[in-house]
């Protein structure tokens, strides 16, 4: 598994897409840590900077990691490399697993170089803002990665090209990221009432994105964002109730993509036997 992990991070290293994309991310914190500093900060934690920052996180690391986890194992699926190389005595789930690490210490670091180049900026500008809130919202960043690169893995199982998987990668991000809230928001006005909470509560743990949004922001004393009508949800979620179903939520969007992955792995080489 080691050695299937540094075999695809050398790969993904090489990778000029990636660097590219390494660049743009870079260039957009450090210009969004910079104009962030040249004004009123508003609140001490969830201000205009972190604010952009986590914009620019929600709309960038799902699409990068879904592109290059599902484009990268459909690829190799494409031209018979993974099967050649589950003919060998290695197990399924260490395939799957050594190229998810190799994947995502690639994306990690993007993520790294992204926010030490930001951090940089702000400590020559004299910035204000808490260097321990911005590690915390890189640790947000990186679970993002980590989730998405798991449900990359398995659109790039199921799909039988690179051009399926991408074509799925994009309305997977687009669904999640783009479409979800607006769905939310069509139920809200056709709900009871009381039955809006629930529903909130629920949504938020049927999409990553907001679910990594909602507690981003919690943990940035932005709960003030969500107005008064929410305040229960914010309470609750603060709470030790909603850190724990937090950690569960992560927990299961990053581990059931990647089993999931390995099922269809071993029934697929089982009927090619």
């Amino acid at each position: 598994m080691r050695q299937i992990a540094r075999q695809q991070l050398t790969l993904m290293m090489r990778s000029h897409w990636l660097a590219g994309f390494g660049l743009l991310f870079s260039a957009l914190a450090v210009l969004v840590a910079f104009l962030g500093n040249t004004g009123s900060s508003g609140f001490d934690g969830f201000n205009r900077m972190t604010a952009s920052l986590l914009n620019i996180n929600l709309l960038l690391i799902p699409l990068l990691s879904l592109l290059v986890g599902s484009l990268f194992l459909s690829g190799e699926k494409e031209d018979r490399g993974l099967m050649l190389l589950l003919t060998y005595p290695v197990s399924p789930w260490s395939v799957i697993l050594g190229k998810y690490i190799g994947l995502f210490a690639a994306v990690w670091s993007v993520l790294t170089f992204g926010y030490g180049a930001a951090l940089l900026v702000i400590f020559f500008t004299g910035g204000s803002v808490s260097v321990s809130l911005l590690i915390l919202f890189y640790l947000y960043s990186v679970l993002l990665s980590a989730i998405f690169l798991s449900l990359a893995m398995l659109i790039g199982v199921i799909s039988k090209t690179r051009f399926q998987a991408l074509g799925v990668s994009l309305i997977a991000w687009a669904f999640l990221v783009l479409f979800y809230e607006f769905v939310i928001m069509g139920l809200s006005l056709i709900m009871l009432k009381q039955w809006l909470l629930p529903m909130l509560t629920v949504s938020i743990f049927l999409n990553p994105v907001e679910l990594i949004r909602v507690q981003s922001i919690l943990s940035l004393d932005g709960a003030s964002v969500f107005g008064p009508r929410l305040y229960d949800l914010t309470i609750w979620a603060n709470g030790l109730t909603g850190k724990i179903l937090f950690a569960g939520a992560v927990t299961l969007w990053a581990v059931l993509p990647l089993l999931y992955t390995v099922r269809r792995i071993k029934r697929g080489a089982v009927d090619e036997q």
